[in-house]
């Protein structure tokens, strides 16, 4: 018997890796496996991106408290506002 293990795609690793350059890679990962827990593969999505409603607010509070600037956190959130509706789509 195997377990699942609840994973981001592939392609959604890399867009990571490229926004989260230059911040902390805890936070990255703590914010992919919010993702990942999140999205029911091929499940529906009525307004796309709405699943992952937490993981945003939950990233933005522990990059406060790391000290990164509030400019740097609002082109995150833009940047990762148009990431997971393209997972909605393509999932």
């Amino acid at each position: 018997m195997t377990e699942e293990i609840a994973a981001t795609p592939g392609w959604v690793e890399q867009r990571l890796e490229t926004v989260f350059a230059g911040l902390p890679d805890a936070e990255r990962d703590r914010y992919a496996d919010c993702l990942a827990r999140q999205k029911v593969p091929g499940g529906p999505s009525d307004e796309l991106g709405t699943e992952f409603a937490g993981c945003r607010p939950m990233l933005r509070r522990a990059l406060i408290g790391a000290g990164i600037a509030a400019e740097t956190l609002d082109a995150l959130d833009a940047q990762l506002a148009a990431l997971e509706a393209e997972i909605a789509v393509a999932t």
